[in-house]
């Protein structure tokens, strides 16, 4: 059974994560939480997985690598795709790495080496999670990503919980995205690959994986 983890950067008791396990078509919700920094939501996660499991992936809110002139193509198509797919405010969805919040911009960071260091394998996938709504066709101009619950993402996840909160949610689409990118989900496509020049901030592979195909 492959174990997918899932992290929402947010601060103070805002650090959303989540535990999730493959059932072939998509993923059945496991655990999630919230927690206040990287170490906690990393120690809460791994506990409830095997000490000797190895086939984890990963998704984390939170930029893995950057652009040497600040601006990264990848963000920039992005914003443009869900610009017209409704989003009433692309630049906030999807920011820029040098205006981004410390929780997003460092704590992310830290997850991702801490985790490639437990399970040196996997790759680190950058997740955004209410943009990913937007290109999955949940969120439009009319039903906006605050509004949106797991009942919404059920062709995606499978969750015991009737509610959990916005941080937890945006964890679990974290893990959505990793099994995406593990599972080389149709329709999903790498956009990491098509950023010139990027720069990882440490030795281990990093994707940028997105439902680009379903909205082209």
């Amino acid at each position: 059974m492959d174990i997918y983890l899932g992290f929402d950067p947010g601060g103070e008791k805002q650090f959303g994560w989540a535990v999730c396990s493959s059932t072939g078509r998509g993923l059945q919700v496991l655990i999630t939480g919230k927690a206040s920094h990287a170490e906690e939501a990393v120690n809460k996660a791994l506990f409830q997985i095997s000490k000797t499991r190895n086939d984890v992936g990963f998704g984390i809110d939170a930029p893995l690598f950057w652009a040497e002139n600040g601006e990264r193509t990848v963000d920039r198509l992005v914003r443009d795709a869900i610009k017209k797919l409704g989003a009433p405010s692309p630049g906030g969805t999807v920011q820029q790495v040098n205006s981004l919040r410390g929780a997003c911009l460092v704590q992310g960071t830290l997850i991702a080496n801490r985790l490639h260091k437990r399970f040196p394998r996997i790759t680190a996938t950058e997740t955004h999670p209410k943009a990913l709504l937007y290109l999955l066709g949940i969120a439009n101009k009319q039903k906006k990503p605050a509004s949106i619950t797991l009942a919404d993402l059920s062709e995606y996840v499978n969750c015991a919980k009737e509610c959990v909160s916005e941080h937890e949610r945006d964890a679990i689409l974290g893990a959505v995205t990793a099994f995406a990118q593990r599972e080389n989900r149709k329709g999903w496509r790498n956009l990491f690959l098509e950023e010139e020049k990027p720069v990882t901030p440490f030795n281990y592979p990093v994707a940028y994986w997105m439902p680009w195909d379903l909205v082209e």
